[in-house]
């Protein structure tokens, strides 16, 4: 008997995590469904700040207008002191190094609920939409599928899939039902009250810090909106009170005096309880989690959403691979790239929340400045220094140059390339859901020019009037350090696979074989 498939993949949430997925497997063409058990979309800002990899990932995913309209990069905070003074310190977070070469070098200030609304737009234009109001509440997978149990307005259905996301956040059911705990600490004097209020008459140009000695106040405006963000830590030995807008109110005039601040309204309202826990694998089976489902962890540095947005990017060609017939075997190696970043992430937030969390009860600027502004790494941060040298994909050729980005890194961007009917950057080349063969004075046939050009672009750049790809302005051998005949292999998530010399194809397909599909003699999995 065949088995039927409602979907080939269904996601389940719909925050940042689930809809850059689905975004990314609509436009590879891979049927998918992606539900929310919340009736409506979200309004809550959450997560407020879109790093420089993040930012890739979503002009990548052609979801980047929205966000460069509404985000603001400089966001210099604001102190005000109990004794009146005002102190501007600047933004929180460096511009990323020139040496990391991204077309997108400082993050930006955006609420969640507009990434979300720019995902859910993209994904509409690419023919897809989020299936509101459907929880899953039942799952039973098989060595074939996974059948899903929905509760919706119109009672309960199953669906069936080749594979399935939980992409539905720190509490999640997927997560529950497929017996993956997530191990690690609850921080039980580590919580904060949050809010999304208005406040008439402050100024939008700042995040403002009332420093106290009984816990800081901070209010950061989202840009575009009329909100602003409240968060205020909850000191130790301290019995938190209920977020409601006089309670917030009555924290103000508690600690920076009556009538500095007004709380004109107030929406989304939260109390935060630090966690540091992950789950020990993203899979189990034919069910995979990502952001928050497989990984919980401080707010410091800004890097839930930008975590989530990452797993998804790093999965999305994966799971249409084996879709398409590779060895599901492919599906592991997901975890073995993300799972390390998720460590390290746990980590460095968890130790730069509780150095901030040491400066929070003083009363004045002194000590808290820095903690804030130390919360950001240029390199994990911005997620643009995330390496997957370990990766079981990497494949070493043993003739990689000294300098340069290696196998595994990033595949850093570069300008001043041109061609006939082209002049643009390396971004441009790559671009899209394809892998990328870069081929550097080189213009012999090499083994996968035989690809269909839908899977794999074969780029020939080099120095030369007459290449294919002229390196005009030389910022691709500055950057890459290629040798003449060097073959880079990029991945459609960004990342060099392999640096190799012409030549060596047949080495690195046989490396790939044990993720291939069977058969499949040019394609590179």
């Amino acid at each position: 008997m065949t088995d039927v498939f409602d979907t080939d993949v269904l996601i389940i949430g719909a925050g940042p995590t689930g809809l850059t997925l689905a975004c990314d497997l609509a436009r590879r063409g891979v049927t998918h469904r992606i539900v929310e058990r919340d009736p409506v979309p979200n309004r809550a800002s959450k997560g407020k700040r879109l790093q420089a990899r993040s930012l890739e990932v979503l002009d990548d995913l052609g979801a980047i207008d929205h966000i460069l309209r509404r985000g603001v990069a400089e966001l210099p905070m604001r102190f005000h002191e109990p004794n009146g003074a005002i102190v501007d310190k600047p933004s929180i977070g460096a511009r990323a190094k020139d040496s990391f070469h991204t077309p997108y070098p400082q993050a930006l200030w955006i609420g969640q609920f507009d990434v979300e609304y720019a995902l859910r737009q993209r994904l509409g234009e690419l023919g897809g939409r989020v299936e509101f109001g459907a929880e899953a509440i039942g799952l039973e997978q098989d060595d074939d599928g996974v059948t899903v149990t929905l509760r919706t307005p119109d009672g309960e259905r199953a669906v069936r899939a080749r594979l399935v996301v939980g992409a539905d956040g720190g509490k999640s059911t997927t997560r529950k039902l497929i017996g993956l705990p997530l191990v690690g600490e609850t921080y039980d004097e580590q919580r904060w009250y949050l809010g999304d209020v208005t406040v008439p008459d402050l100024d939008r140009g700042h995040m403002h810090i009332w420093p106290s000695e009984r816990g800081m106040l901070g209010l950061t405006p989202l840009p575009g909106s009329d909100l602003w963000q409240f968060q205020s830590p909850i000191l130790p030995g301290e019995e938190p009170g209920t977020p409601s807008l006089e309670f917030y109110q009555r924290l103000f005039d508690e600690r920076a005096g009556k009538g500095a601040v007004v709380l004109a309204s107030a929406s989304w309202l939260s109390v935060y309880q630090v966690n540091v826990r992950m789950v020990e694998d993203y899979r189990k089976g034919r069910v995979l989690l990502a952001g928050d489902a497989a990984h919980v962890h401080p707010p410091a540095g800004g890097q839930g959403m930008n975590t989530g947005i990452q797993d998804a990017y790093n999965l999305g060609w994966k799971l249409t691979s084996v879709v398409d017939g590779a060895r599901i075997g492919l599906l592991d190696t997901y975890g073995a790239e993300r799972i390390p970043v998720a460590r390290t992430v746990l980590e460095m937030s968890s130790d730069k929340m509780t150095r901030t969390l040491e400066q929070v009860g003083r009363g004045s600027e002194d000590g808290l400045g820095s903690a804030l502004a130390g919360m950001v790494d240029e390199s994990m941060t911005t997620g643009l220094g995330i390496r997957y040298r370990t990766s079981p994909m990497v494949y070493r050729s043993g003739n990689e140059p000294e300098s340069g980005p290696m196998p595994g890194d990033r595949a850093p961007n570069a300008g001043g390339l041109e061609g006939p009917g082209f002049s643009g950057d390396l971004f441009d080349l790559t671009r899209g859901p394809k892998w990328t063969l870069l081929a550097y004075e080189h213009t012999d046939p090499v083994i996968f020019d035989n690809a269909k050009p839908t899977h794999m672009y074969v780029c020939r750049i080099g120095s030369a009037p007459d290449s294919a790809i002229v390196d005009a302005k030389g910022e691709f051998r500055r950057i890459y350090a290629p040798y003449p005949g060097e073959l880079i292999l990029i991945r459609p998530d960004g990342h060099i696979i392999a640096r190799l010399p012409a030549g060596q194809e047949a080495d690195l397909i046989d490396h790939l074989a044990p993720f291939r599909s069977h058969g499949n003699q040019v394609r590179p999995y």
